[in-house]
Protein backbone atom coordinates (compact mmCIF):
# COMPACT_ATOMS: atom_id res chain seq x y z
CA UNK A 1 0.00 0.00 0.00
CA UNK A 2 2.82 2.23 1.04
CA UNK A 3 4.68 1.80 -2.91
CA UNK A 4 1.01 2.02 -4.18
CA UNK A 5 0.20 5.68 -2.24
CA UNK A 6 3.99 7.02 -2.70
CA UNK A 7 3.21 5.87 -6.91
CA UNK A 8 -0.56 8.46 -6.92
CA UNK A 9 1.75 10.85 -5.35
CA UNK A 10 4.10 11.23 -8.14
CA UNK A 11 1.71 10.94 -10.65
CA UNK A 12 -0.77 13.54 -9.32
CA UNK A 13 2.19 16.56 -9.06
CA UNK A 14 1.89 16.38 -12.88
CA UNK A 15 -1.90 17.00 -13.40
CA UNK A 16 -2.65 20.34 -11.77
CA UNK A 17 -1.52 23.60 -11.93
CA UNK A 18 -2.22 24.22 -8.49
CA UNK A 19 0.06 21.59 -7.43
CA UNK A 20 3.01 22.88 -9.32
CA UNK A 21 7.04 23.13 -8.10
CA UNK A 22 7.02 19.25 -7.49
CA UNK A 23 9.33 16.59 -7.56
CA UNK A 24 7.77 16.24 -10.69
CA UNK A 25 9.04 19.42 -12.07
CA UNK A 26 12.58 18.67 -10.43
CA UNK A 27 12.90 15.00 -12.74
CA UNK A 28 11.51 16.69 -15.93
CA UNK A 29 14.17 19.37 -16.34
CA UNK A 30 16.92 17.09 -14.54
CA UNK A 31 16.80 14.40 -17.41
CA UNK A 32 18.86 14.88 -20.29
CA UNK A 33 18.39 13.20 -23.83
CA UNK A 34 20.92 13.23 -26.36
CA UNK A 35 20.50 16.29 -29.06
CA UNK A 36 22.45 18.00 -31.08
CA UNK A 37 24.63 17.20 -34.74
CA UNK A 38 23.58 14.22 -36.77
CA UNK A 39 26.57 12.90 -36.56
CA UNK A 40 26.42 12.85 -33.04
CA UNK A 41 22.80 11.32 -32.56
CA UNK A 42 23.46 8.50 -35.15
CA UNK A 43 26.19 6.69 -33.19
CA UNK A 44 23.51 7.13 -29.92
CA UNK A 45 25.54 10.26 -28.55
CA UNK A 46 28.58 8.02 -27.18
CA UNK A 47 31.06 10.27 -28.18
CA UNK A 48 32.67 10.50 -24.97
CA UNK A 49 36.05 9.32 -25.80
CA UNK A 50 36.29 10.51 -29.47
CA UNK A 51 35.33 14.12 -29.55
CA UNK A 52 35.64 16.37 -32.89
CA UNK A 53 32.30 16.81 -32.95
CA UNK A 54 30.78 19.91 -31.77
CA UNK A 55 27.83 18.10 -29.55
CA UNK A 56 30.55 16.60 -27.76
CA UNK A 57 31.27 20.36 -26.12
CA UNK A 58 28.33 19.14 -23.90
CA UNK A 59 29.11 15.93 -23.45
CA UNK A 60 32.69 15.57 -22.69
CA UNK A 61 34.23 18.95 -23.09
CA UNK A 62 38.11 17.43 -24.02
CA UNK A 63 36.39 16.74 -27.51
CA UNK A 64 37.05 20.14 -28.52
CA UNK A 65 41.24 19.08 -28.77
CA UNK A 66 40.50 16.53 -31.25
CA UNK A 67 40.28 19.03 -33.78
CA UNK A 68 42.25 20.78 -36.15
CA UNK A 69 40.67 22.90 -37.94
CA UNK A 70 37.45 25.30 -37.72
CA UNK A 71 34.34 24.37 -38.71
CA UNK A 72 30.63 25.84 -38.01
CA UNK A 73 27.56 23.41 -38.45
CA UNK A 74 23.85 23.65 -38.51
CA UNK A 75 21.28 21.18 -37.71
CA UNK A 76 17.45 21.45 -38.36
CA UNK A 77 15.23 18.58 -37.45
CA UNK A 78 11.79 17.25 -37.82
CA UNK A 79 10.09 15.39 -35.12
CA UNK A 80 6.85 12.84 -35.16
CA UNK A 81 5.29 11.50 -31.64
CA UNK A 82 2.65 9.17 -31.33
CA UNK A 83 1.03 7.82 -28.01
CA UNK A 84 -1.26 5.25 -27.59
CA UNK A 85 -3.40 5.11 -24.21
CA UNK A 86 -5.34 2.09 -22.26
CA UNK A 87 -8.04 3.47 -19.92
CA UNK A 88 -10.42 0.99 -18.60
CA UNK A 89 -10.10 -1.43 -21.70
CA UNK A 90 -10.47 1.82 -24.49
CA UNK A 91 -7.77 2.21 -26.52
CA UNK A 92 -6.60 6.04 -27.71
CA UNK A 93 -4.00 7.14 -29.89
CA UNK A 94 -2.75 11.18 -31.40
CA UNK A 95 0.26 12.30 -32.62
CA UNK A 96 2.21 15.67 -33.44
CA UNK A 97 4.91 16.93 -35.29
CA UNK A 98 7.62 20.01 -34.51
CA UNK A 99 10.06 21.13 -36.47
CA UNK A 100 13.19 22.86 -34.40
CA UNK A 101 16.87 23.97 -34.78
CA UNK A 102 18.91 20.96 -32.54
CA UNK A 103 22.29 21.97 -33.21
CA UNK A 104 24.05 25.46 -33.86
CA UNK A 105 27.71 25.87 -33.20
CA UNK A 106 31.45 27.15 -34.26
CA UNK A 107 34.86 25.74 -33.56
CA UNK A 108 38.01 27.65 -33.72
CA UNK A 109 41.06 26.09 -34.11
CA UNK A 110 44.20 27.23 -33.17
CA UNK A 111 47.38 25.85 -33.48
CA UNK A 112 50.16 26.53 -30.86
CA UNK A 113 52.60 24.65 -30.76
CA UNK A 114 55.02 22.81 -33.64
CA UNK A 115 53.42 20.43 -35.90
CA UNK A 116 56.49 19.01 -37.07
CA UNK A 117 58.04 18.30 -34.13
CA UNK A 118 55.92 16.08 -31.60
CA UNK A 119 55.37 17.31 -28.01
CA UNK A 120 53.72 19.71 -26.08
CA UNK A 121 50.54 21.84 -26.98
CA UNK A 122 49.67 21.00 -30.34
CA UNK A 123 46.21 22.97 -29.77
CA UNK A 124 43.90 25.77 -28.19
CA UNK A 125 40.29 25.11 -29.31
CA UNK A 126 37.38 27.61 -28.60
CA UNK A 127 33.87 26.52 -29.26
CA UNK A 128 30.50 28.08 -28.94
CA UNK A 129 26.51 27.44 -29.71
CA UNK A 130 23.96 25.89 -28.86
CA UNK A 131 22.77 22.15 -28.27
CA UNK A 132 18.69 21.11 -27.90
CA UNK A 133 18.00 18.30 -25.43
CA UNK A 134 14.82 17.10 -24.36
CA UNK A 135 11.85 17.39 -26.92
CA UNK A 136 9.08 17.87 -24.66
CA UNK A 137 6.42 17.75 -27.98
CA UNK A 138 3.77 15.12 -27.34
CA UNK A 139 0.14 14.84 -27.48
CA UNK A 140 -2.09 11.95 -25.93
CA UNK A 141 -5.63 11.28 -25.00
CA UNK A 142 -7.23 9.37 -22.86
CA UNK A 143 -11.05 8.27 -22.19
CA UNK A 144 -13.19 5.43 -20.85
CA UNK A 145 -16.35 4.50 -18.80
CA UNK A 146 -15.25 4.12 -15.12
CA UNK A 147 -17.62 2.47 -12.45
CA UNK A 148 -15.33 3.06 -9.60
CA UNK A 149 -14.81 6.74 -8.83
CA UNK A 150 -14.89 10.55 -10.21
CA UNK A 151 -12.93 13.20 -10.13
CA UNK A 152 -15.23 15.02 -8.18
CA UNK A 153 -15.40 12.25 -5.82
CA UNK A 154 -11.17 13.61 -5.61
CA UNK A 155 -12.34 17.20 -5.53
CA UNK A 156 -14.91 16.01 -2.51
CA UNK A 157 -12.23 14.88 -0.49
CA UNK A 158 -9.53 17.91 -1.25
CA UNK A 159 -12.21 20.19 0.10
CA UNK A 160 -13.22 17.90 3.02
CA UNK A 161 -9.71 18.04 4.00
CA UNK A 162 -9.64 22.18 3.50
CA UNK A 163 -12.46 22.28 5.99
CA UNK A 164 -14.72 25.06 4.67
CA UNK A 165 -15.15 27.63 2.58
CA UNK A 166 -13.17 30.05 3.04
CA UNK A 167 -9.57 27.50 2.74
CA UNK A 168 -10.67 25.95 -0.79
CA UNK A 169 -8.07 26.42 -3.27
CA UNK A 170 -8.82 28.75 -6.40
CA UNK A 171 -7.30 26.32 -8.82
CA UNK A 172 -9.29 23.23 -7.47
CA UNK A 173 -12.30 23.09 -5.02
CA UNK A 174 -13.05 26.62 -5.56
CA UNK A 175 -14.04 26.87 -8.77
CA UNK A 176 -16.07 23.49 -7.98
CA UNK A 177 -17.78 25.29 -5.63
CA UNK A 178 -18.34 28.35 -8.24
CA UNK A 179 -19.84 26.17 -10.97
CA UNK A 180 -21.92 24.21 -8.06
CA UNK A 181 -19.49 21.20 -8.49
CA UNK A 182 -19.88 20.65 -4.90
CA UNK A 183 -22.12 22.12 -2.14
CA UNK A 184 -22.47 22.11 1.49
CA UNK A 185 -25.11 21.40 3.77
CA UNK A 186 -25.18 20.36 7.74
CA UNK A 187 -23.15 17.27 6.98
CA UNK A 188 -20.58 18.98 5.34
CA UNK A 189 -19.36 19.11 1.68
CA UNK A 190 -21.71 17.01 -0.86
CA UNK A 191 -20.97 16.13 -4.82
CA UNK A 192 -23.84 14.76 -7.00
CA UNK A 193 -21.10 11.71 -9.16
CA UNK A 194 -19.12 9.89 -7.10
CA UNK A 195 -18.69 6.85 -9.96
CA UNK A 196 -19.56 5.98 -12.99
CA UNK A 197 -18.98 8.40 -15.92
CA UNK A 198 -17.59 8.89 -18.98
CA UNK A 199 -13.28 10.28 -18.62
CA UNK A 200 -11.71 12.01 -21.24
CA UNK A 201 -8.45 13.75 -20.97
CA UNK A 202 -6.44 15.63 -23.71
CA UNK A 203 -3.04 17.12 -22.76
CA UNK A 204 -1.02 18.57 -25.33
CA UNK A 205 2.89 19.54 -24.24
CA UNK A 206 5.55 21.63 -25.85
CA UNK A 207 9.06 23.05 -25.32
CA UNK A 208 12.17 22.12 -24.71
CA UNK A 209 15.94 22.60 -22.96
CA UNK A 210 18.49 24.48 -25.00
CA UNK A 211 21.60 24.83 -23.88
CA UNK A 212 24.25 27.74 -25.00
CA UNK A 213 27.83 26.37 -24.35
CA UNK A 214 31.18 28.13 -24.30
CA UNK A 215 34.12 25.06 -24.57
CA UNK A 216 37.91 25.36 -24.10
CA UNK A 217 39.85 23.04 -24.78
CA UNK A 218 43.83 21.98 -26.20
CA UNK A 219 45.72 18.94 -27.36
CA UNK A 220 48.90 17.89 -25.79
CA UNK A 221 51.31 15.87 -27.71
CA UNK A 222 48.15 14.25 -29.44
CA UNK A 223 47.95 11.85 -26.42
CA UNK A 224 45.72 14.32 -24.05
CA UNK A 225 43.11 16.07 -24.62
CA UNK A 226 41.50 18.47 -21.77
CA UNK A 227 38.32 20.77 -22.15
CA UNK A 228 36.48 22.94 -19.87
CA UNK A 229 32.78 23.77 -21.09
CA UNK A 230 30.48 26.80 -19.09
CA UNK A 231 26.94 26.01 -20.19
CA UNK A 232 23.94 28.15 -19.95
CA UNK A 233 20.64 26.36 -20.44
CA UNK A 234 17.46 27.48 -20.67
CA UNK A 235 13.97 25.64 -20.01
CA UNK A 236 10.68 26.00 -21.96
CA UNK A 237 7.96 24.21 -21.36
CA UNK A 238 4.26 24.30 -21.54
CA UNK A 239 0.94 21.93 -21.06
CA UNK A 240 -2.77 22.28 -21.56
CA UNK A 241 -4.66 19.71 -20.28
CA UNK A 242 -8.26 19.56 -21.11
CA UNK A 243 -10.62 16.83 -18.44
CA UNK A 244 -14.02 15.89 -18.62
CA UNK A 245 -16.68 13.99 -17.34
CA UNK A 246 -19.96 13.08 -18.40
CA UNK A 247 -22.68 10.87 -17.17
CA UNK A 248 -23.59 8.90 -20.05
CA UNK A 249 -25.97 6.46 -18.62
CA UNK A 250 -28.48 9.10 -17.00
CA UNK A 251 -27.71 7.94 -13.19
CA UNK A 252 -28.07 11.14 -11.64
CA UNK A 253 -31.24 13.27 -12.26
CA UNK A 254 -28.83 16.68 -11.91
CA UNK A 255 -25.06 16.11 -13.03
CA UNK A 256 -24.74 15.68 -17.05
CA UNK A 257 -21.07 16.99 -17.31
CA UNK A 258 -17.92 19.10 -15.93
CA UNK A 259 -15.12 20.17 -17.79
CA UNK A 260 -11.54 21.11 -16.33
CA UNK A 261 -8.63 22.89 -17.70
CA UNK A 262 -5.43 23.18 -16.63
CA UNK A 263 -2.86 25.89 -18.21
CA UNK A 264 0.75 25.59 -17.17
CA UNK A 265 3.70 26.78 -18.91
CA UNK A 266 7.87 27.06 -16.83
CA UNK A 267 10.28 29.41 -18.43
CA UNK A 268 13.59 30.00 -16.85
CA UNK A 269 17.69 29.66 -17.17
CA UNK A 270 20.53 28.83 -15.01
CA UNK A 271 24.01 27.39 -15.58
CA UNK A 272 26.63 24.79 -14.44
CA UNK A 273 30.18 23.50 -15.24
CA UNK A 274 31.94 20.70 -17.21
CA UNK A 275 35.17 19.14 -16.90
CA UNK A 276 36.90 16.48 -19.39
CA UNK A 277 39.85 14.93 -20.26
CA UNK A 278 40.62 12.23 -23.39
CA UNK A 279 43.69 9.60 -23.43
CA UNK A 280 44.61 8.61 -26.38
CA UNK A 281 46.53 5.14 -25.00
CA UNK A 282 47.23 3.85 -28.05
CA UNK A 283 46.15 4.47 -31.77
CA UNK A 284 42.64 2.15 -31.62
CA UNK A 285 42.05 2.65 -27.55
CA UNK A 286 40.94 6.31 -26.18
CA UNK A 287 39.34 6.37 -22.56
CA UNK A 288 37.61 9.43 -22.01
CA UNK A 289 35.80 10.78 -18.56
CA UNK A 290 33.67 13.79 -17.73
CA UNK A 291 32.42 15.82 -15.03
CA UNK A 292 28.83 18.24 -14.83
CA UNK A 293 28.22 19.89 -11.66
CA UNK A 294 24.63 20.65 -10.79
CA UNK A 295 22.99 23.01 -13.22
CA UNK A 296 21.72 26.13 -10.83
CA UNK A 297 18.07 27.07 -12.56
CA UNK A 298 15.87 30.00 -11.64
CA UNK A 299 12.47 29.28 -12.95
CA UNK A 300 9.12 30.79 -13.07
CA UNK A 301 6.04 29.29 -13.34
CA UNK A 302 2.64 30.71 -15.19
CA UNK A 303 -0.89 29.05 -14.55
CA UNK A 304 -4.21 29.37 -14.64
CA UNK A 305 -7.34 26.68 -14.24
CA UNK A 306 -11.12 26.79 -15.71
CA UNK A 307 -13.96 24.76 -14.72
CA UNK A 308 -17.15 24.40 -16.63
CA UNK A 309 -20.08 22.86 -15.39
CA UNK A 310 -23.69 21.17 -17.15
CA UNK A 311 -26.31 20.62 -14.55
CA UNK A 312 -29.83 20.23 -14.93
CA UNK A 313 -30.93 23.29 -12.54
CA UNK A 314 -32.50 26.39 -13.60
CA UNK A 315 -29.77 27.26 -16.53
CA UNK A 316 -27.42 25.21 -18.79
CA UNK A 317 -23.94 25.83 -17.81
CA UNK A 318 -22.05 27.73 -15.31
CA UNK A 319 -18.45 28.37 -15.42
CA UNK A 320 -15.52 29.97 -13.31
CA UNK A 321 -12.04 30.39 -13.75
CA UNK A 322 -8.79 30.97 -11.50
CA UNK A 323 -6.55 33.72 -10.64
CA UNK A 324 -3.14 33.59 -12.87
CA UNK A 325 -1.01 31.82 -10.91
CA UNK A 326 2.86 32.85 -10.35
CA UNK A 327 5.73 31.53 -8.58
CA UNK A 328 9.48 32.11 -8.91
CA UNK A 329 11.36 29.03 -7.92
CA UNK A 330 15.32 27.48 -8.21
CA UNK A 331 16.08 24.02 -9.39
CA UNK A 332 19.41 22.57 -8.48
CA UNK A 333 20.00 19.14 -10.58
CA UNK A 334 22.03 16.52 -9.78
CA UNK A 335 25.79 16.09 -10.82
CA UNK A 336 26.94 13.78 -13.59
CA UNK A 337 29.67 11.78 -14.02
CA UNK A 338 30.52 10.06 -17.49
CA UNK A 339 33.25 7.37 -18.44
CA UNK A 340 33.95 6.23 -22.03
CA UNK A 341 35.72 3.90 -24.16
CA UNK A 342 36.66 4.55 -27.78
CA UNK A 343 37.66 2.08 -30.44
CA UNK A 344 39.09 3.95 -34.06
CA UNK A 345 40.09 1.48 -36.27
CA UNK A 346 42.09 3.69 -38.86
CA UNK A 347 40.53 4.70 -41.92
CA UNK A 348 38.00 1.60 -41.54
CA UNK A 349 35.24 3.03 -38.63
CA UNK A 350 35.22 3.57 -35.05
CA UNK A 351 33.56 1.59 -32.27
CA UNK A 352 32.38 3.93 -28.78
CA UNK A 353 30.40 3.30 -25.54
CA UNK A 354 29.75 6.09 -22.59
CA UNK A 355 28.49 5.42 -19.26
CA UNK A 356 26.50 8.23 -17.71
CA UNK A 357 25.67 8.02 -13.82
CA UNK A 358 22.95 10.90 -12.93
CA UNK A 359 21.60 10.34 -9.07
CA UNK A 360 18.52 12.18 -8.82
CA UNK A 361 17.99 11.67 -5.35
CA UNK A 362 20.16 15.15 -5.17
CA UNK A 363 17.84 16.99 -6.75
CA UNK A 364 16.46 20.08 -4.67
CA UNK A 365 13.96 22.43 -5.29
CA UNK A 366 14.14 25.99 -3.41
CA UNK A 367 12.73 29.64 -2.64
CA UNK A 368 13.02 32.47 -0.38
CA UNK A 369 9.03 32.61 -0.38
CA UNK A 370 8.28 28.61 0.02
CA UNK A 371 10.27 25.94 2.15
CA UNK A 372 10.35 23.18 -0.58
CA UNK A 373 10.80 20.11 2.90
CA UNK A 374 7.82 17.86 1.64
CA UNK A 375 8.92 18.17 -2.15
CA UNK A 376 12.60 17.44 -1.29
CA UNK A 377 11.90 14.70 1.23
CA UNK A 378 9.01 13.49 -1.99
CA UNK A 379 13.01 13.51 -4.32
CA UNK A 380 14.61 11.46 -1.89
CA UNK A 381 11.73 8.92 -1.15
CA UNK A 382 10.64 8.69 -5.11
CA UNK A 383 14.23 8.44 -7.14
CA UNK A 384 17.21 6.33 -7.43
CA UNK A 385 20.36 6.53 -9.50
CA UNK A 386 20.00 6.37 -12.79
CA UNK A 387 22.60 4.39 -14.84
CA UNK A 388 22.68 5.11 -18.76
CA UNK A 389 24.55 3.44 -21.52
CA UNK A 390 24.88 4.54 -24.62
CA UNK A 391 26.68 3.13 -27.68
CA UNK A 392 27.31 3.31 -31.55
CA UNK A 393 29.36 3.13 -34.27
CA UNK A 394 30.67 3.43 -37.98
CA UNK A 395 31.73 2.12 -40.81
CA UNK A 396 33.75 3.82 -43.76
CA UNK A 397 32.51 2.87 -47.08
CA UNK A 398 33.99 5.86 -48.83
CA UNK A 399 32.62 8.36 -50.03
CA UNK A 400 29.38 7.61 -47.57
CA UNK A 401 30.09 6.38 -43.94
CA UNK A 402 27.29 4.27 -42.35
CA UNK A 403 26.35 4.87 -38.35
CA UNK A 404 24.19 3.41 -35.81
CA UNK A 405 23.92 3.42 -32.25
CA UNK A 406 21.73 2.71 -29.12
CA UNK A 407 21.13 4.42 -25.97
CA UNK A 408 19.45 2.64 -22.49
CA UNK A 409 18.24 4.92 -19.86
CA UNK A 410 17.53 3.57 -16.50
CA UNK A 411 14.57 3.60 -14.22
CA UNK A 412 14.73 6.96 -12.25
CA UNK A 413 12.46 5.95 -10.06
CA UNK A 414 12.73 4.09 -6.66
CA UNK A 415 9.36 2.23 -6.18
CA UNK A 416 9.14 -0.83 -9.09
CA UNK A 417 5.81 0.57 -10.07
CA UNK A 418 6.94 3.18 -11.52
CA UNK A 419 8.80 1.85 -14.92
CA UNK A 420 10.36 4.81 -16.65
CA UNK A 421 13.08 3.26 -18.21
CA UNK A 422 13.87 4.38 -21.40
CA UNK A 423 15.25 3.24 -25.04
CA UNK A 424 16.70 5.25 -28.25
CA UNK A 425 17.48 3.29 -31.68
CA UNK A 426 19.13 5.42 -33.92
CA UNK A 427 20.88 5.05 -37.72
CA UNK A 428 22.37 7.32 -40.18
CA UNK A 429 25.21 7.96 -42.89
CA UNK A 430 27.76 10.53 -43.66
CA UNK A 431 29.21 12.48 -46.83
CA UNK A 432 32.55 13.96 -45.72
CA UNK A 433 34.61 16.55 -48.21
CA UNK A 434 37.66 18.53 -47.64
CA UNK A 435 35.58 21.83 -47.11
CA UNK A 436 32.31 20.44 -46.04
CA UNK A 437 30.27 17.68 -44.58
CA UNK A 438 26.40 16.25 -44.80
CA UNK A 439 25.32 14.27 -42.05
CA UNK A 440 21.58 12.13 -41.76
CA UNK A 441 19.99 10.56 -38.74
CA UNK A 442 17.28 8.54 -37.61
CA UNK A 443 16.36 8.61 -34.24
CA UNK A 444 13.67 6.24 -32.67
CA UNK A 445 11.93 6.98 -28.85
CA UNK A 446 10.09 4.45 -27.04
CA UNK A 447 9.19 4.19 -24.06
CA UNK A 448 6.09 3.23 -21.50
CA UNK A 449 4.42 4.76 -18.13
CA UNK A 450 1.46 5.04 -16.01
CA UNK A 451 -0.59 7.86 -15.47
CA UNK A 452 -2.87 8.71 -12.69
CA UNK A 453 -6.14 11.09 -13.53
CA UNK A 454 -6.39 12.20 -10.35
CA UNK A 455 -5.76 11.79 -6.52
CA UNK A 456 -8.23 9.79 -4.54
CA UNK A 457 -7.93 8.07 -1.59
CA UNK A 458 -9.63 5.10 -1.70
CA UNK A 459 -9.78 4.53 2.14
CA UNK A 460 -11.37 7.65 2.49
CA UNK A 461 -14.77 7.46 4.06
CA UNK A 462 -16.46 8.76 1.15
CA UNK A 463 -19.46 6.64 0.24
CA UNK A 464 -18.88 4.99 -3.27
CA UNK A 465 -21.68 2.78 -3.58
CA UNK A 466 -20.17 0.06 -5.00
CA UNK A 467 -22.28 -2.53 -6.52
CA UNK A 468 -19.62 -5.49 -6.29
CA UNK A 469 -15.78 -5.99 -7.67
CA UNK A 470 -12.44 -4.23 -6.60
CA UNK A 471 -11.34 -0.76 -6.34
CA UNK A 472 -9.28 0.13 -9.39
CA UNK A 473 -7.55 3.42 -9.44
CA UNK A 474 -7.79 5.76 -12.46
CA UNK A 475 -4.70 4.81 -14.22
CA UNK A 476 -3.96 5.68 -18.37
CA UNK A 477 -1.68 3.37 -19.63
CA UNK A 478 0.51 5.03 -21.89
CA UNK A 479 2.73 3.50 -24.94
CA UNK A 480 4.94 7.04 -26.45
CA UNK A 481 7.22 6.87 -29.14
CA UNK A 482 8.62 9.32 -31.37
CA UNK A 483 10.39 9.30 -34.80
CA UNK A 484 13.15 11.92 -35.58
CA UNK A 485 14.64 13.19 -38.17
CA UNK A 486 17.77 15.36 -38.77
CA UNK A 487 20.61 16.64 -40.86
CA UNK A 488 23.66 18.69 -40.33
CA UNK A 489 25.59 20.37 -42.44
CA UNK A 490 28.99 21.80 -41.96
CA UNK A 491 31.30 23.59 -42.99
CA UNK A 492 35.40 23.99 -42.51
CA UNK A 493 37.09 27.22 -42.92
Amino acid sequence: MKKYFLSLIISFACLSAALAQNETDALRYSQLFPGGTARFIAVGGSFGALGGDFSTLGVNPAGIGIYRGSEFTITPSLNYSQAESSFFNTLEEDMKYNFNLNNLGVVFAFPIGSQVEEGGWQYLNIGLGINRYNNFNDRWIASGFNPYSTKMASILQQAEREGNVDNLDPFSTELAWETWLIGEDEDGFFTDMLHGVDQRQETNTSGSIREFVLTMGGNYNDRLYLGATVGFPSVFYEEESIYQERDSQDANPTFNSMTFTNRFKTTGSGYNFKLGAIVRLTDVVRLGGAFHSPTFYELKDRYNATMRSDLELDYDTKSARSPEGRFDYELNTPLRAIGSLGLVFGQAGLISVDYEYTDYTKARLRSSEYLFSDENRAIRESFTAQHTIRIGGEVQLSPVILRAGYGYYGNPYRSEINEAQRSIISVGFGLREQEYFIDFAYTYTFYSEDYHLYLLDSEDPVDYNLTGGQWQPPVVNRDFSASTFRVTVGWRF
